[in-house]
């Protein structure tokens, strides 16, 4: 009889409990990313090109509208004279007003995988990041392509 009360009094709770902490890791997960999606947008609105690129992981490919998929040393390469530009304050005014225009389609955590995917009146992309080992969240993917063809 007392078993039988064991399984089920304490059995369901335990299962409760469990559950109940896989939500707050998802949650928190998802706190996270939200955090390093704004700070990659400030980065990019900002004109802070090396902090964006710090937003790749080790292993990252980038599939815009280039011909080829970039690997992780020509994101690196691509950022570094980006940033070695000089400032324009206009530019940083037209990011910023990019970075308002976004629409997000979505955004999900999937456990150390998750993404977002977004629109502008210019292009449409797709971001797909990897949960590091200290709990940050770095960029695998990003793809992206012009609404327009590139030779406008």
């Amino acid at each position: 009889m007392k078993s039988t009360r064991l399984l089920t009094t304490v059995l369901p709770l335990a299962l409760l409990m469990i559950l109940a902490e896989g939500c707050r890791k998802q949650e928190k997960d998802m706190e996270a990313l939200m955090q390093a999606i704004e700070d990659y947008e400030n980065a990019w609105a900002s004109g802070d090109f090396g902090t964006v690129e710090s937003f790749f992981a080790e292993d990252a490919k980038r599939l815009h509208t280039e011909p080829y998929v970039w690997d992780r040393k020509e994101i690196k390469r691509y950022f570094e004279e980006r940033a070695s530009q000089p400032d324009d304050n206009t530019a940083v005014f037209v990011k910023n007003a990019w970075k308002k225009e976004r629409d997000y389609l979505e955004i999900r955590v999937e456990g150390n995988i998750a993404y977002d995917i977004f629109t502008t009146d210019k292009f449409k992309a797709l971001h797909i990041w990897e949960k590091q080992a200290d709990g940050s969240w770095k960029i695998l993917y990003d793809m992206g392509m012009l609404n327009y063809p590139c030779d406008q």
